[in-house]
Order: C-alpha cells, then sequence, then structure tokens
C-alpha cells in the first residue's frame, strides 16, 4: 500500500493505522499504527532522513529495589529462538555501522534503540532486536552471568555479576546518591521510590523464577510500543511483526499508567549516607531542596520547567546559581540541582554540595528565601529573553550526538506513556510558542509559575546526604550477612550442588558459541561498505597573517568559529594554571560588566561559547601540541558583535578579580570531584600514559589527577598573588601569532563573515611567533620501566588501565594494532574480564598518533586478575588462528566510523583537528587500504609486537577502593605498594 494510500481505519496485518499527523519539526508525517488483536502501537515517522532508527519500549514498573528490569534489559540481548548465541548485542555489534545502538533503563520503562545509515545494517538490528525483546531464551547461566549469583568456597561464599557490580559502583558516588535519595524521598507512595537499576543488597535476594516471571508480566505485545523514524516505506515493518510475533500473542492486561503521588499537607526531611575514605568529613555533605511539580504529559509544562532550570541554574553567574553561591554555605551548587522528565510528576532540584550537616535547615531557608526574593522583585527581563533566544538558537541548529530518531522517541513517550498519542508531546517549535505567547500574555509567567509550584507547594524534601566512612562496610556488611545465611542455609549437599552449578556456568562462558550457532545473527560484509573515505574538503588562506581554514557546509544560517592558541612556549608553571586561566575567562567579569551581565550577553549573542585544553602528537612526530581550543556557535546575524565581544573578553576579562578568582578555583575542583567518579577509568588511561612520553604527561598535568591535586594546594592566602600570574598570563596570550581559526558556515556568509574575522584579528597585538620551550619531566625520564599507580576512591570496585607503546604511526604493525583492538574488545575481553570476571565494560585501543595501546576497564571487581587477563589475552594472540570472520568484523566497525552523519558542528571540530594535526587525506586513504588489507598473521605479528614493546616499557593505573586493594595486593605482589587517596 503505498504511501498516498493511507487513510485513517486502514488495517494491514492486523493492525489499524489510528492517527496520520504533520510533524513540521521533524520535516516528517506521523502515522501511530494499532495491532488489533495485542493493541500494541507501532508509531512511525516518515521522512527523508537516511539514519534509520528504530525503539523498543516496554513499561517496567518496580515494585522493589532487585533491580529485574535493569538485569533483564541486559539479558533479553543474550540469545534468542532465532539468534540462540550467547550475545547476539555483542555479535551484532562486530560485524555493524551502527551510529546507535543502547538498551536502557529508566525508573518506569525499558528502551531498546538503535540506528543505522545502511539500510541493509538497520534490517539486520531490527530482526534481532525483536527477537531479543520478543523471544528471548533467558537461560538460568544469563541471568547468572548479567544479573548475580552466589560463589561458594570451602568456607564462605560472596556473590558476582554484571548488574551487581554495576550497581555496587553506582552506590559508591556521593552524587549518584543524592540524586537517586531526592527523588526516592519525594515519591515514597509510588513505583518511583524503589530504584530500578537495583540496589546491590537487594540484588542478591533475586532469583531465577522471579526474574522469569517479570518477563512473562511486562514483556508482551501487549504492553510493547515501537517507533519507527527515516525513510522508511509506511507501515512496511506490520506484516513481519504480526506474522512473527503477534499472531499468536492473544492480548494480556498491562498496569495501568503510574498514579500521581498523594500530595503532602506538609514538607518532609531525610537524611542519608554516602561512602567516604578515610580523612574525609562531613563538611562534604549534600543539601538538596527536591519538590514535586507538573506532570510531563504536558509540552508546555516541560518547557516551562526545563527554560526556567536554565533561567535560574543555567551558570554560576544565573540568577539563583549566583545567590546561593555568595551565601557561602556550601562548596558549590549540588551538581544534582536541576529538573528531570523521567517521572510521571518533574521533580525540581536545587541544594547544595560541601556544605556541613548541621546547615540543612539554613539551607533550606536560604533557597526559599531566594527563590522568594526572585519572584517578588522578578526575574531580569534580560536573562528571560536570553535564554528564551538560546532555545530558539537550538530550534535552528542542526543537532548531534545522537540520532535524531532517539531524541525524538524520547519526546514522544512524554505523552505516549501517560495514555496520549506519541504526536501529543514529539513536537519541538510548538511548545515554545506557547510559552512564547504565556510570557506575552503574563510577563511575570514564570514567577507565577515559581509562587506556585515551589513556594506555595508543601510536596517538597529537604534531603541530606552526609559522607559516612561506614557506609560501605555497612552495605558490605549487609551482603556478607546475607552470604553466609545462604553458605548456612545449603548445608553440604547445596554447596556441592551450587558448586556443580558455578562449576556448569564457568563451562558455558568457556565454552563459546558453535560456528553455526554464529551464523545466525546476520551480519554485512566489507563489500556493502564504501572503499574510499570521506575527504576532508576546506579551504586554506592567510587572514591578518594567520591561517584561516574554511570548510563550506549547509549550516541552517548558524555559523561556527573554532580558534586554537598555541601554548607550546609556556613555562610548566603556567601551564599548570592553564586550566584555572580557562574557567575564570568563563566565569568573570568585563571592565564594567560583572559575571551573571557578561554570561547574559554571551547567551543572547551565541550558542555556545566554550574554551578547553587539547594536547597531542602530529601524526608524523615532527611536533607536538599544547593548545587552547575555543569554539563558538552563533547566528549569521549576530556573528560581528558576537566576535567582537569574544575577542575583547580574551584580552581584557578581569583575571585579576581574586573574589572570582576563588569561585573559579572551587568550581574547578568540584567538577573533578563531580567526574571522577563517572569517569574513573578515563583519568586511570590519562595516568596510565602519563609516564610513556612527555605530551602524555603534559596532558595528565592539564586534565588528570595531577592537575586535581594541584588545584588542592592553592590555599586562600596564595589568591592575591596568583591573581598576579593570572593578569601576566593574560598579556602573554594576547597574541594574534598565537592564533589559527577554522570557520564552517553556509557558503554565501563567507566572505562577509571573513572580514568580521579580519577585525578580530587585528584587535590583538602582533607579538613575536611563539616558539615551542622544551620542558623535560622527571615522571617521565625517571619513571619505571613497569610503572603501577594505585588510586583509593569511595567504591567496591575498580577501574583499571594498563598501557603500552604501540609501532610507530603509519606502519602496517601499527595498522594491525587498530584492528586488533577492535577484534579483543569485542571477543575474548569481552568474554573474559566481562563474562567471567564481572566487569561492567571493558576495551582495547590503539591511540594512532601517541602511538600507545591502552586496555581499560569499567567497574571491575577485580583488579590483579584483569591485568593478568589483559596479558593473557594479549599473549594468545601472538599466534592465534583468527577466523576471517572476526577480521572483517572488526574492519566493517573501524570502516563503519566514517559512515556516522556527523552534525556542521562535530563537522566543523573533526576537520580543524585533522588540519592541527596534520592527519592528512593520504594518511588517511593509506590507513583505509592498510586495514583492507590486514592477514591474521599480521595481527600474529602486530601481537606480538605490543608484548615486546610492553617488555621494555608498560603502565598500570587502578582507581579503587581501598579494602579491594587491600585484597587484591596478596593476588599480585606488583600491587604491594602504597595507595593515594583521591580528595572525594
Amino acid at each position: 500500500m503505498g504511501a498516498t494510500q493511507w487513510s485513517l481505519g486502514s488495517i494491514v496485518s492486523g493492525f489499524e493505522l489510528v492517527e496520520i499527523t504533520t510533524l513540521e519539526d521533524y520535516k516528517a508525517t506521523g502515522y501511530l499504527f494499532r495491532h488489533i488483536a495485542t493493541k500494541m502501537e507501532v508509531y512511525q515517522v516518515v521522512n527523508d532522513d537516511t539514519e534509520l532508527f528504530f525503539g523498543y519500549v516496554f513499561r517496567t514498573t518496580p515494585s522493589n529495589d532487585y533491580g529485574i528490569a535493569h538485569i533483564l534489559e541486559h539479558s533479553v540481548l543474550a540469545g534468542s529462538k532465532k539468534y540462540p548465541v550467547r550475545d547476539p548485542f555483542m555479535t551484532l555489534l562486530k560485524g555493524s555501522t551502527n551510529t546507535y545502538m543502547n538498551a536502557m533503563t529508566y525508573p518506569d520503562k525499558t528502551l531498546y534503540p538503535a540506528a543505522s545509515p545502511l539500510r541493509e545494517d538497520f534490517e539486520n538490528l531490527f530482526s534481532v532486536y525483536s527477537d531479543a525483546v520478543f523471544a528471548p531464551l533467558l537461560r538460568e547461566e544469563t541471568f547468572q552471568q548479567e544479573g548475580v549469583r552466589l560463589v561458594c568456597d570451602e568456607d564462605s561464599c560472596h556473590f558476582e555479576g554484571v548488574v551487581y557490580n554495576e550497581m555496587l559502583g553506582d552506590g559508591g558516588d556521593h552524587d549518584s546518591i543524592v540524586g537517586r535519595q531526592s527523588v526516592r524521598a519525594l515519591f515514597p507512595d509510588t513505583l518511583y521510590s524503589y530504584e530500578s537499576g537495583g540496589i546491590p543488597e537487594e540484588i542478591i535476594k533475586l532469583d531465577y523464577q522471579q526474574f522469569l516471571s517479570f518477563y512473562g508480566k511486562f514483556y508482551h505485545p501487549s504492553n510493547c510500543r515501537l517507533f519507527l523514524y527515516g525513510k522508511l516505506e509506511v507501515g512496511e515493518k506490520l506484516e513481519y511483526l504480526d506474522n512473527e510475533y503477534l499472531r499468536t500473542s492473544g492480548m494480556i492486561k498491562v498496569d495501568e499508567i503510574p498514579p500521581c503521588a498523594q500530595s503532602w499537607s506538609a514538607p518532609r526531611k531525610s537524611t542519608f549516607t554516602s561512602p567516604v575514605e578515610e580523612g574525609e568529613g562531613e563538611e562534604n555533605s549534600s543539601v538538596v531542596l527536591s519538590w514535586a511539580t507538573s506532570e510531563i504529559s504536558d509540552p508546555l509544562e516541560i518547557v516551562t520547567l526545563s527554560t526556567l532550570v536554565d533561567i535560574l541554574l543555567g551558570n554560576p553567574g544565573s540568577p539563583l546559581y549566583k545567590a546561593l553561591l555568595d551565601t557561602k554555605l556550601g562548596l558549590d551548587v549540588s551538581p544534582e540541582s536541576g529538573m528531570s522528565a523521567d517521572f510521571r510528576q518533574m521533580p525540581f532540584v536545587v541544594g547544595f554540595k560541601g556544605i556541613k550537616q548541621e546547615k540543612a535547615d539554613e539551607a533550606e531557608a536560604c533557597i526559599l528565601a531566594e527563590i522568594k526574593k526572585l519572584v517578588t522583585k522578578g526575574i531580569d527581563r534580560e536573562v528571560i529573553d536570553a535564554c528564551m533566544k538560546r532555545a530558539r538558537f537550538k530550534l535552528q541548529e542542526i543537532p548531534g550526538g545522537v540520532p535524531l530518531g532517539i531524541r525524538a522517541l524520547l519526546r514522544s513517550l512524554r505523552g505516549w506513556m501517560m495514555g496520549l498519542s506519541p504526536s501529543s508531546s514529539i513536537g519541538i517549535s510548538k511548545p515554545l510558542e506557547a510559552l512564547e505567547n504565556a510570557l506575552k500574555e503574563d510577563s511575570r509567567y514564570f514567577e507565577n509559575w515559581m509562587q506556585i509550584h515551589l513556594l506555595d507547594n508543601p510536596h517538597r524534601c529537604l534531603v541530606t546526604v552526609v559522607p559516612d566512612k561506614e557506609h560501605q562496610k555497612r552495605q558490605l556488611s549487609a551482603i556478607a550477612k546475607y552470604a553466609k545465611q545462604q553458605y548456612d542455609a545449603l548445608g553440604k549437599k547445596g554447596l556441592k550442588t551450587l558448586a556443580e552449578q558455578n562449576a556448569h556456568f564457568l563451562q558455558f562462558e568457556q565454552d563459546g558459541d558453535t560456528p553455526e550457532t554464529l551464523a545466525t545473527v546476520p551480519r554485512l560484509h566489507l563489500e556493502d561498505l564504501p572503499k574510499e573515505i570521506k575527504t576532508n574538503t576546506y579551504e586554506h588562506l592567510m587572514l591578518s597573517g594567520r591561517d584561516l581554514f574554511f570548510r563550506p557546509l549547509f549550516c541552517n544560517g548558524i555559523v561556527y568559529i573554532d580558534l586554537a592558541i598555541q601554548l607550546e612556549d609556556l613555562s610548566e608553571r603556567e601551564l599548570m594554571l592553564m586550566p584555572l586561566y580557562l574557567r575564570l575567562v568563563q566565569m568573570t567579569g568585563l571592565g564594567d560588566l560583572t559575571y551573571p551581565q557578561v554570561a547574559n550577553i554571551l547567551r543572547h549573542l551565541t550558542g555556545d561559547f566554550s574554551m578547553y585544553l587539547e594536547s597531542g602528537s602530529s601524526l608524523d612526530g615532527s611536533f607536538d601540541r599544547i593548545m587552547v581550543l575555543s569554539r563558538t556557535k552563533t547566528l549569521v546575524e549576530d556573528f560581528p558583535e558576537a566576535m567582537k565581544f569574544i575577542g575583547n573578553l580574551l584580552q581584557n576579562a578581569n583575571v585579576g578579580d581574586q573574589e572570582r578568582i576563588t569561585a573559579a578555583l572551587s568550581d574547578l575542583k568540584t567538577d573533578y570531584v563531580d567526574n571522577v567518579t563517572y569517569n574513573a577509568h578515563s583519568f586511570a588511561a590519562l595516568a596510565a600514559a602519563s609516564v610513556m612520553n612527555t605530551v602524555q604527561h603534559e596532558g595528565e598535568v592539564l586534565s588528570g589527577l595531577h592537575q586535581w591535586f594541584f588545584l588542592r594546594t592553592i590555599t586562600d592566602d596564595q589568591i592575591p598573588s596568583l591573581a598576579e600570574e593570572l593578569l601576566s598570563l593574560q598579556k602573554v596570550l594576547s597574541n594574534r601569532n598565537r592564533y589559527s581559526l577554522h570557520l564552517t558556515c553556509d557558503e554565501q556568509y563567507y566572505k562577509k563573515l571573513t572580514k568580521t574575522l579580519e577585525k578580530f584579528l587585528e584587535k590583538f597585538p602582533e607579538g613575536e611567533v611563539p616558539v615551542p620551550r622544551k620542558r623535560t619531566y622527571g615522571d617521565v625520564v625517571e619513571s619505571e620501566p613497569h610503572s603501577v599507580a594505585l588510586y583509593r576512591l569511595p567504591s567496591t570496585v575498580s577501574y583499571c588501565a594498563y598501557v603500552m607503546k604501540s609501532s610507530p604511526c603509519g606502519s602496517a604493525l601499527q595498522a594491525a594494532q587498530v584492528l586488533l583492538g577492535q577484534i579483543l574488545s569485542g571477543n575474548e575481553l569481552w568474554e573474559v574480564v566481562r563474562g567471567q570476571g564481572g566487569a561492567y565494560g571493558v576495551s582495547a585501543h590503539a591511540d594512532v598518533t601517541e602511538q600507545l595501546f591502552l586496555f581499560t576497564s569499567y567497574r571491575d571487581p577485580r583488579i590483579a586478575g584483569t591485568l593478568s587477563d589483559f596479558k593473557k589475552v594479549l599473549e594468545t594472540y601472538t599466534d592465534k588462528e583468527i577466523d576471517w570472520k572476526h577480521i572483517e568484523n572488526a574492519l566493517i566497525s573501524t570502516v563503519g566510523e566514517d559512515l556516522k552523519p556527523l552534525s556542521p558542528s562535530q563537522e566543523a571540530i573533526l576537520s580543524f583537528r585533522r588540519i592541527l594535526y596534520n592527519i592528512t587525506d593520504e594518511f588517511r586513504s593509506k590507513r583505509r587500504t592498510q586495514l583492507l588489507s590486514i592477514t591474521a598473521q599480521d595481527l600474529n605479528e602486530g601481537a606480538k609486537a605490543l608484548i615486546e614493546n610492553a617488555g621494555e616499557k608498560d603502565s598500570f593505573v587502578a582507581l579503587a577502593g581501598g579494602q579491594l586493594i587491600s585484597t587484591e595486593k596478596d593476588k599480585n605482589p606488583i600491587l604491594d605498594r602504597p595507595s593515594v587517596r583521591l580528595p572525594l
């Protein structure tokens, strides 16, 4: 049936078309189908987007903290009727060019989304995912691997499992606890009082039959929604769904829409604890105030609250953010402050981080007083206008990061999951127009909203989270107590049976899949991929004596200007100050303008303005770069004024303002605390690589643990002298000859914009051309051949990194090592470190320009065993007979990276980085040819070269809990060394 023949009431393959809607925001038409027998709904958004997307959605409402929905999310993609391999998700991933492939557990639903720009790949993804959700095998071994299993030795028992270990790691993060408890405390009488991801102490109580029962209750077509997006024929998946899964399913009664929380008549208070290492105290508590506000089914309410959050808390100069900082009650505003649309009623949360517990009541009074002050006096209209303009900018910009399909799906679910049509909440522009109209009709619209939903709303909870050195001990003690109960209850006969079950599980893990089973999973082949690279197209010209690179691209009237500012001539001290300097430039005033005024002008003139440090080696190794990358995006009509203002800011920002220096320093230190747990594997990798060469060391010094430790040495009495240093640094950096520029925009604006850029450059003094300074670091020169470093953080798991040198850049051996990393990550490492070892994540990859090879693990219950596995797995590849399918799959994944659709912003920075590091099209083409000609023997030789390099010099770093480090020291003597406590 052609698209023009569809009409309301049309019936095909057991589905009835119940709605047709024009979706202007997506240049699309939406078709809502409902299966007559099962009531399953399919919403198809049809447009010309070639990045095809689908997402299965099931309402999965928890009734306890066992984390069953989370474990099922892992498990349904671990073997199905058509595809009985142990891990079709990973098997498919290895031979796919997908641009998005995931499974996600939300508080009340579970999503299975995927996308690909290749039609055949999309079909493969859809087939595997469909069979996974409707016909999974749900083997007991899968439950034991992904969920939890009891493992006993002669006199004790303990628990293992991927989700169990993941949530142990999540429970070690202070901010994660703040975010979770601020919502649980707010909705105690609803499903949202339970942790859908699971709590370790409760996960261990889950059994296999409960796991199966949950699937039977929730994973039925009657409880399923399917979202399709892109250039697909209308209704093309309906026949497939009906024939394969729906025709014989019948209909079951499904859970109703979760009720709203019962309104409170008075505010409440709750106190919780979080883990902390010895030496840190309750002055690092968090105190937040959370409210239950509007329902997510109303798009106007969502855009109202999200815009209000941007107005009040969008940056440290925003009115509520600044007011709270000025009280000095805490070190910073809690990073959990804001709103969420993941619950039926949107929580609004705001509060302090780094505050003493006894100041909780004072914090509550302060927050309420500041909100009341804003309501009474009114919010500055210029702040509102700037935030509204920023919202409009986002509408005009071509987005990137994730496929547009996933953005559309998440918006549609806000109404769809509440019993409304998906079209009721999928739109972007109409809710924003409604907000603009509301502001025209009532200039105090936001203030009145705050009065009703915040000041007059008794449904709020004051949540205090206190660091407690006994927290982790209590958790582990409760788990150990339950394990002991299980051990005692089993008796000799039961222990023998359990030992047999665990032996069977380990054998299942080791056996792997047969070639016949693996062959069931559809995959691409090399002939499905383009052989040629996408070239880096740009024009190069000189502007006021500086390099300007122009990339013509359709940008829908938005300009992307990227600046690279050379720092290679700076001293070691100046480099150490650069992170603080850049944060300060983005957090201080300009002349007579205060920081809030500067922040608001930037919001008005730009869609974004950011500055960050980057370092790395050129492709041929002839030079190293340390630079500031400054990124700005703006409307064409705002470009002249924006560049004039930014040029003034770069040269004349009030970097000598001691109060703002203190604020920037606090903000930067808080960022480290917020990021280190979630990105601990990245910090470990930076630290491990830092002893390999100077450029890697400087990268770690600028953005890793060394920088964090340095920032913590700066005391209040040093601020005056620091102000002088920062002013001096500003003069050093105000030099036109440090700048290179990259412009990306619609071609017709190019000439006009270059004139603006010429004026921008000419405002800078023409100083001397920077000459790279040779810096020598003892940490690199004097490091041990086999370096090991251990860092303690409040966690029960580890984050490991193991690094060695790769073969030289551009060599055939290094090309083999690039492919080897891809193969290891999806095969043996995944099976051994994750499947058997229980780590949540593991990977290996070659850093081409830095000539390094890196292994990392994430939320890992081991340290010594993981390091051993890294080495053993690599060793097996020195003489392993490697199946061509593994090589082809790795090639498809590697080459497929080039097929991912990029937004103009992504294209701009990728193009500029390739230019800056001299990554030429000639090299990329040569590397593509090298990759496509690699043999199994080449991979063997690549592995041998890595082992030889590791024999000369390697480096291992682990960030882990103190108790785990103590336990692991007995398993490998190289771990028997002092560990450094991270200041969390």
